[in-house]
């Protein structure tokens, strides 16, 4: 097998983090935004670039005319996109299994990507993923969920599918069908 090109560590130390403290590892940029939205739009730095600097991973928001809203916006897609691009190297330990039995259970319900927890879960579920070697049904059984289940939350999210797919092309495994 190659070696991974993700950090040993992987996403938890930095979505376990409190807001303020995460924010403090990040850069931000404010420009203006093109297209609709007025003249206020086009003349206010309201858009937002977040960059967290130790994963180098950047994410924009402009949405809003508001730059503080876009300020929170681009803090939640960051984390969102450091769970989906970052994998664990090592073996999981007793902090992982508690993460694993709150958001991932049969019985847990369907959880919101606002929700703070929404980033932790999807860090779970490819983890495991990818210590199953891109296997389905190895990672579900890892997690003590059905295989259905588990393709339930892969397919519930079309950014965490795709980061699915890449974990499983890296094992030379085909792509996972969305239906």
């Amino acid at each position: 097998m190659k070696k991974s090109p993700f950090p040993e560590q992987g996403a938890y130390p930095f979505l376990l983090m409190d807001e303020e403290h995460f924010a403090g590892q990040c850069r931000f940029d404010a420009y203006t935004a093109s297209g609709h939205g007025g003249q206020k739009r086009n003349r206010t730095y309201s858009a937002i670039r977040a960059t967290h600097l130790p994963t180098g991973i950047s994410v924009i928001a402009e949405e809003s005319r508001s730059q503080h809203e876009n300020k929170k916006r681009a803090l939640r897609r960051l984390r969102k996109a450091i769970a989906l691009r970052t994998r664990k190297e090592t073996p999981l330990q007793e902090l992982d299994a508690r993460i694993i039995s709150f958001v991932c259970s049969d019985t847990a319900p369907r959880m919101n990507p606002k929700n703070p927890l929404y980033p932790i879960m999807c860090a779970t579920l490819l983890d495991m993923l990818y210590h199953a070697h891109g296997k389905i049904s190895d990672a579900a059984h890892r997690l003590g969920i059905s295989s259905g289940r588990m393709n339930k939350l892969l397919a519930a999210d079309k950014d965490l599918f795709t980061a699915a797919n890449n974990v499983r092309t890296l094992f030379n495994l085909k792509p996972l069908i969305f239906r």
